[in-house]
């Protein structure tokens, strides 16, 4: 936070022509950064370009593409989320999840790591099916 200025008037012509030039190398850096950022982003962006044109002539459609980059970035970022999270909260985000029947958000949060998946059971087996029990024993004879 920017302090307040002084009441006095302490400050003499050759500081006040150091500082105002030595913020205006700041600005100049600042630009000089922005423009060699642009460039950069402007490569990177004609990269992605040339990555959709030849999908596109593979029979992908832009929009396609774009549309998957967008959706692989978005669950990404939703892993990122769910890694985030202490133990705790990943148990309950199962627990709403599975309240819900939610299986996309069950996958995702499988697929993470994030929560364990639950064994499913085996099917029990009845009371005649038992071993030891003579009823089995019987229908087997």
């Amino acid at each position: 936070m920017a302090r307040h200025a002084k009441e006095t008037d302490t400050i003499n012509d050759a500081d006040v022509k150091r500082r105002v030039n030595a913020i205006l190398a700041h600005y100049t850096n600042i630009e000089s950064a922005r423009g060699t950022y642009m460039q950069a982003a402007r490569q990177e962006r004609e990269g992605m370009t040339s990555i959709y044109e030849a999908l596109a002539q593979d029979g992908v459609s832009q929009k396609s593409a774009k549309t998957e980059i967008k959706i692989v970035r978005a669950i990404e970022r939703i892993k990122g989320w769910l890694a985030d999270l202490e133990a705790e909260d990943q148990k309950m985000i199962e627990r709403l999840a599975r309240a819900q029947s939610d299986t996309r958000q069950l996958a995702l949060l499988f697929e993470g790591g994030s929560a364990a998946p639950r064994k499913s059971r085996a099917p029990r087996k009845s009371r005649g099916d038992r071993p030891g029990n003579g009823h089995a024993q019987a229908a087997a004879e």
